[in-house]
């Protein structure tokens, strides 16, 4: 796993693009099914004006930087970009194969705030299957909705993809909810985050990091351009769900009956 922890210059997908080629002359594939992530709109920022101006990167640039990175590394390759249907923007999440090929998408469900103002939500949640492996995606603000990791953990994923752009002052809920959705569903979630400054005076604070299913941080939390690289195993989530049985002990046919009294 090759977390891409970089900068954004907003609007200027070109940089940003070159930026991240730069980035990975130091990449070094590890043993296995490899994966390559990148930050959430890491091509073109939170600028609303310039999606307008440059146009959708997804079916676009965007896709088609991550196809050929994808396709020049041998490793499933995720980001997201504009997508724009029928005046709708999404923030969609694309993941390339290592043939080059797009396997699919997913269009984050749960715009920010003020996001809404011109992202649509999306409507389904996705998983793919990448050599055997069951990948579950989600985009940024979607982490803060614990029922969204378990719904993908329930219908069998491993490993959680994050593309983000979490900035100060949140540090302490990205680590705590990074490491709480691998926790409470027994998975592995690997989360990017952006740093550097954007155009509206936010700062991104790094903390890219990959968190295995018994909870333990793979990587050192770091707000530098850097590639993380980290290696995992799928067998230990076995392991960890045979020592700790959460999903043997679901009890579904409670969840939904509350009673109330008067206090």
């Amino acid at each position: 796993m090759t977390l891409v922890q970089m900068p954004c210059v907003e609007g200027n997908r070109q940089h940003n693009f070159s930026k991240a080629r730069q980035l990975l002359e130091k990449y070094k594939p590890g043993k296995g099914v490899q994966f390559i992530q990148f930050p959430e709109l890491f091509a073109i920022g939170f600028r609303h004006e310039d999606y307008y101006r440059e146009g959708p990167g997804v079916p676009g640039p965007t896709m088609d930087f991550l196809s050929n990175i994808a396709e020049k590394y041998e490793a499933y390759t995720v980001g997201t970009g504009i997508e724009s249907i029928k005046d709708k923007f999404y923030n969609t999440l694309v993941l390339a194969n290592p043939n080059g090929h797009v396997s699919g998408t997913y269009r984050k469900m749960h715009p920010f705030q003020d996001e809404r103002d011109v992202f649509k939500g999306g409507d389904s949640l996705a998983i793919f299957d990448c050599a055997g492996i069951k990948v579950g995606v989600q985009i940024c603000y979607d982490i803060r909705y614990p029922e969204v990791t378990r719904k993908l953990a329930l219908q069998g994923t491993e490993l959680v993809l994050m593309p983000a752009a979490f900035p100060d002052p949140r540090s302490e809920h990205w680590n705590t909810l990074v490491r709480a959705r691998a926790i409470e569903n027994q998975l592995y979630v690997a989360a990017v985050n952006r740093i550097g400054f954007g155009f509206d005076g936010k700062t991104y604070f790094g903390h890219s990091q990959t968190v295995d299913p018994w909870g333990i941080v793979l990587v050192r939390r770091n707000s530098e351009e850097r590639l993380i690289t980290t290696q995992g195993d799928t067998d230990m989530i076995e392991s960890v769900r045979s020592q700790i049985t959460c999903y043997a002990d679901i009890a579904p046919a409670g969840y939904d009956k509350v009673q109330h009294y008067e206090g």
